[in-house]
């Protein structure tokens, strides 16, 4: 029960288990500016470190899977290798053993902390750095329906050079909903009973017609979107109240309870799984054979290798920020020509 996943930055860390040694992925998005600078992995798949620049501020991520076993020393090698880059660091994973003795188990038979579990709590105060508390907005245990472990969850501010720029795309999963498709309908036929061919010019009706529609597309998805959310919050809570009675009563009523919600948010969680494949599917069908895939990863590799990470500006101080870059060049040409 120690998965940190920082959900405002929009970055993610995934657990991955082969056959015999475990495997760690960090996720990050590409359409945010992080630019790896060095990274470490250990050979026995337990943690990976990766730095670099978030923006213009460094930032080291770090997914650790320690063992399942009392083992103190590959806890400290991690810390150590740690130590070797600079804060802040954000660190998550799966710390594998009871950090509180009474919290972290189901069981009331007293239990003494392992030797790994101390090492760990000496170390606590590095998970996030001290830097980076004031960003924090919020953190808590997620209840568990897929997995049997507890996700924490903790919501990061980012800074203001780190959000990418929105890029509206249609859902073409709720064209398959018949209230959708009959809303849209009706604002179609709206629309043509009041801009009829006649009065205005047809190109200046199918544009004013391609502004109306996606308007309305855009309110029914968020609608549908706040629903959905405002479904999962509900049942989230209504699933950590009822594991809170499980764990003062073990009753068969409330383990069925329990059960019954678990089922629910998977439902849900299976709904979004399926959207996010449909998406997949359908973007590789619209490539076919094409090597598009591959000629967009020899670009990106280009593109990687053309990019400008800093610059020195006229008063002599190096600047980070992507639009401190941008205006020194603009200024340079401008002056040139």
């Amino acid at each position: 029960n120690n998965l940190l996943i920082p959900s405002v930055w929009g970055w993610g860390l995934m657990m991955t288990y082969p056959m015999e040694v475990p495997g760690l992925s960090l996720l990050l998005p590409s359409n945010n500016p992080f630019h790896c600078l060095s990274q470490t992995t250990d050979p026995a798949g337990r943690f990976i470190i990766v730095h670099g620049r978030w923006g213009s501020r460094l930032v080291t991520f770090v997914s650790i899977y320690a063992p399942n076993i009392d083992d103190p020393l590959a806890v400290q090698d991690f810390f150590l290798k740690l130590a070797q880059y600079p804060s802040p660091w954000i660190i998550g994973g799966d710390f594998n053993c009871s950090l509180d003795t009474v919290m972290d188990r189901s069981s009331s038979i007293p239990v003494a902390q392992t030797q790994m579990a101390k090492v760990i709590r000496t170390s606590m105060v590095l998970l996030v750095s001290s830097s980076l508390i004031h960003r924090v907005k919020g953190c808590n245990f997620l209840p568990r329906y897929i997995s049997d472990r507890s996700p924490v969850q903790i919501r990061v501010e980012a800074p203001e050079d780190v959000r990418g720029p929105y890029r509206w795309r249609l859902d073409p999963q709720l064209l398959t909903r018949g209230e959708f498709v009959g809303e849209i309908e009706s604002a179609i036929q709206e629309f043509f009973h009041f801009n009829h061919p006649l009065v205005s010019p047809p190109d200046m009706i199918w544009e004013a017609f391609k502004v109306t529609i996606r308007g309305k597309i855009i309110a029914l998805s968020s609608a549908y979107k706040k629903t959905f959310q405002q479904r999962m919050v509900g049942l989230e809570q209504e699933l950590r109240g009822a594991e809170t009675e499980l764990y003062k009563n073990n009753s068969a009523e409330n383990r069925e309870r329990v059960a019954s919600l678990q089922h629910d948010l998977n439902v849900l969680s299976s709904s979004k799984a399926k959207r996010a494949l449909f998406r997949t599917r359908s973007r590789f069908y619209a490539r076919g054979d094409k090597a598009g895939k591959l000629l967009a990863w020899q670009l990106r590799r280009e593109e990687a290798d053309r990019h400008i990470p800093s610059i020195k500006l006229p008063d002599g101080t190096t600047s980070f920020i992507p639009g401190a870059i941008n205006g020194a060049f603009q200024n340079y040409y401008s002056s040139l020509y």
